[in-house]
């Protein structure tokens, strides 16, 4: 009887091309890695078909286009990374159903626009990275409600605006980074009851 794929390791290699939308029909698969290649084009839609997966890392290659709004449809994945690609286009606002989500790295890319609001849903989130990218917009003072957050990485895009005091609510938050964004007005004295804060 032949065994099932749950994990598949390709990480660190020189593979190069596209990422085969065949992978859709791994349906049972846990973990893929596919990071540190050299793998160009989109990301595949078919990838929503993979409903079981948990981890998805796609990290360092060059791979283009947006991220596909029909991933919200995997909703037991748990992390999710596209660090430095050169993705463009909007996050997508759908990823709000993916409730089980609690690491999101999608810094150095090109994505643009606002942060969307409807990420709070995600209550399990812990780590959000979007760092190094051109997002623009105010600093959703709504991401206080993700009181299990550990590491919110906002630095270098173009966000305005001020500080919400509200932020002082994520008490479990031990790194936040708004360096080289356009932000004003003063830095909120509520932000003194972030005990854990390590890195500010």
């Amino acid at each position: 009887m032949a065994t099932a794929v749950t994990t598949l390791y390709l990480n660190n290699n020189a593979l190069t091309g596209t990422v085969p939308s065949e992978l859709g029909a791994m349906t049972v698969i846990f973990r893929l890695y596919l990071s540190a290649n050299q793998l160009t084009g989109t990301i595949p839609s078919e990838m929503a078909a993979m409903t079981a997966l948990e981890i998805l890392n796609f990290s360092d290659n060059a791979l283009t286009g947006t991220v596909p709004t029909e991933l919200a449809a995997m909703t037991v994945l748990q992390i999710l990374n596209l660090f430095s690609n050169a993705l463009t286009g909007t996050i997508p606002s759908e990823l709000a159903a993916m409730t089980a989500l609690f690491q999101l790295y999608l810094p150095y890319n090109g994505l643009t626009g606002t942060i969307p609001t409807e990420l709070i849903a995600i209550t399990a989130m812990q780590h959000l990275w979007l760092h190094e990218n051109g997002l623009t917009g105010t600093l959703p003072s709504e991401l206080a409600s993700m009181t299990l957050m550990q590491s919110l990485l906002l630095n270098n895009n173009a966000l305005n605006g001020t500080i919400p005091t509200e932020l002082a609510a994520m008490t479990a938050l031990f790194q936040l980074q708004l360096n080289n964004n356009a932000l004003t007005g003063s830095i909120p004295t509520e932000l003194a009851n972030m005990t854990g804060m390590t890195d500010l």
